[in-house]
């Protein structure tokens, strides 16, 4: 059994070395074209953009509630997020007190509605094990933005947060 496994665990280390192999190489199909900057697209290199509605800014965290009330930890532990396009999605990236959150959106005038979600895993202690399930929470569903000024407003059925531009 042990023999077993260790034979599967070398089958998978040699087929990623195999799917990675190309991984450096420029990309020479026609159809793809080069960052504006002029510098060369290579295989798996998303082309990144700042043309978002919050641009490249980053926000942090001042306020929040939800159906408990005043969620106190926002402003002490406070989320931070930032925003891009990737190959014409927009991603948020939202780094809470021990992990962080990538959440690819669509927008629908007001409503940001999330179409794919990754959670980094860096293993949380204490309360920050909460505040991260608070967080995921928000981001499961469709979220209502505004922003004004220097001020997002992100709300849904699970809460409401405030995030100043810092």
């Amino acid at each position: 059994m042990h023999r077993t496994r260790l034979r599967l665990v070398e089958g998978l280390f040699i087929a990623c070395a195999v799917l990675l192999t190309g991984c450096g190489q420029e990309v020479t199909d026609p159809a793809v074209s080069a960052p504006s900057d002029g510098q060369p697209v290579t295989a798996g290199q998303p082309v990144h953009s700042c043309e978002t509605p919050l641009g490249c800014s980053e926000f942090t965290s001042v306020h929040g509630t939800d159906a408990t009330g005043d969620v106190a930890w926002l402003g002490t532990y406070p989320l931070k997020l930032t925003s891009a396009k990737f190959d014409g999605v927009w991603t948020l990236f939202v780094y809470t007190p021990c992990n962080y959150l990538q959440v690819a959106v669509s927008r629908d005038d007001d409503v940001l509605t999330p179409r794919w979600r990754m959670v980094s895993d860096r293993g949380c202690e204490g309360p920050t094990f909460s505040y991260q399930e608070w967080t995921e929470k928000l981001f499961d569903q469709p979220v209502t933005w505004k922003l004004d000024g220097g001020v997002l407003t992100l709300s849904n059925s699970h809460a409401t947060i405030e995030l100043r531009e810092s």
